[in-house]
Parts: C-alpha cells; structure tokens; sequence
C-alpha cells in the first residue's frame, strides 16, 4: 500500500458514518438546539425541480428563520432593559438609605451634594421648600445648606399647579434652584413635595448636564418613590412652630 492511499484510508476511517452521526445526536439531544448555526446554514429540501412548480417550503423556511431572529432579538432586547431596570432600581434604593441614613440637615446636605448625583449618574440633586422671610428665620442650623428657601408660589411656577411631577428636556433655570450647580443643569426631573400639617409644600429636583437626559415621555415611579423619602426625611427635623 502506497502512502497515499494509506493516508486516504486514515481519513476515511477518521471521519463518522452517517449512522454514527445519528447516534451522536440521539445521545446528545441539545447538541442542535445549543448551536443554531448548524441548522441555519442546512439547506431545505427541494422536492421539485421542474422550473413550472414553485416549492413554498424554501419561502416558509426563511420567513420562520426571519421570525426566530426577530424574537431572539426582542429577547435580547427585553433582558437588558430588565437589566438597566433593576440597576436603576438598586440605585434608588441606595439613594433612599442614604437619605434615611442622614442624621440632620447638614448630613442631608452631603447626600444631595455627593450621593444621590453618584449614584443616580446625574450632576446635581436639591430640596426647594416654600417659605416667608419670617419663616426661614425660624429653621435650624444647618437647614440653608440642605434646603433651597423658596418664595410661596414658586413650585407651582416650576411644576404646574395640578401636576405632580415635572420632566425638564432643556431646563430654563430662573430659580437658583441648584446652587452652585446651577449653571451646569441643562435638564433635569422636578417632584412635588406634598405638605403637610408641620412642613410647607416644596420640590425635589434632579439635574444633569445632558440637555434631553429628560424627557415627558419617562416614568417617574422611582423618582416619586425618592421623593416621598426626601419629604419624610426633611419633615422629621422641620420646626413645628415655622
């Protein structure tokens, strides 16, 4: 026997019979299922050769192709969206503690200067609260660097006097509401601050430098969630008598 044909006879015998292949696939039911690509690139069969007769199955076979890489990219799609979602969502929920966690005004100061922008991806977060002259002379020390004083009326000029949130595409400023910040803020996220018997009505806001970061059409499940958490926070050190 010659080289060649020996080296011939090796690859022969290298390569699985079509029973072996059928055997293989027996005993390894998922082997198709975990590699598409092979039944992708399988062509279908064609039971007609004559050029008068049109076989459908060549033309179902490609829309139900068209149809599974449809769902696996909705699929694709819907895990990360659930994703940043539930990212999202831990984020507001460390932005929360953190604001329960604040001992007093200065401490809520910190958290709106350094944790709830960190956390939230964002360049600044602020507390308007409406008060008089005679009334901001009455809060605690410390309440200044947390709180933004605002005239009566103005958080109705900056949400409307019905809605309770307002989502700013391109902020127009006006207020100084941001402090420092406030130059920086090019859209940002307004919420109510419902009063109540003890605190006077006020806003929580949060900005970023992105004009468009905001928008009309985004939820505001957990921002109105954080804000309710604010409003607690700053109601449990706001003097009874301002």
């Amino acid at each position: 026997m010659t080289e060649k044909t020996k080296d011939k006879s090796t690859r022969e015998k290298s390569e699985p019979t079509e029973l072996e292949v059928i055997k293989y696939l027996e005993a390894h039911p998922k082997l198709l299922l975990d590699n598409p690509k092979l039944l992708s690139e399988t062509p279908p069969d064609r039971r007609f050769n004559s050029e008068t007769v049109v076989d459908m199955q060549r033309f179902v076979v490609k829309r139900l192709r068209l149809q599974v890489d449809e769902l696996k990219a909705s699929s694709n799609h819907l895990v990360t969206i659930t994703r940043d979602n539930m990212s999202i969502l831990e984020r507001t929920h460390n932005c929360a503690l953190a604001v329960l966690n604040a001992k007093d005004f200065h401490a809520l100061s910190a958290v709106l200067s350094e944790d709830i922008p960190l956390f939230l991806g964002l360049d600044a977060a602020a507390i308007g609260i409406e008060v008089s002259p005679e009334e901001s002379s009455m809060l605690p020390a410390g309440a200044d660097a947390a709180l933004r004083l605002l005239t009566p009326g103005t958080v109705d000029i900056l949400i409307g006097t019905d809605a309770p949130t307002r989502l700013r595409a391109k902020a127009d400023g006006g207020t100084a509401l941001y402090g420092a910040a406030e130059g920086l803020v090019t859209s940002d996220a307004l919420v109510r601050l419902t009063p109540t018997d003890t605190m006077p009505v006020g806003v929580f806001a949060v900005g970023s430098r992105d004009e468009g970061c905001f928008s009309q059409d985004q939820g505001t499940e957990l921002l109105g969630f954080l804000a309710e958490v604010v409003s607690y926070a700053v109601a449990r050190w706001w003097p009874t008598q301002a």
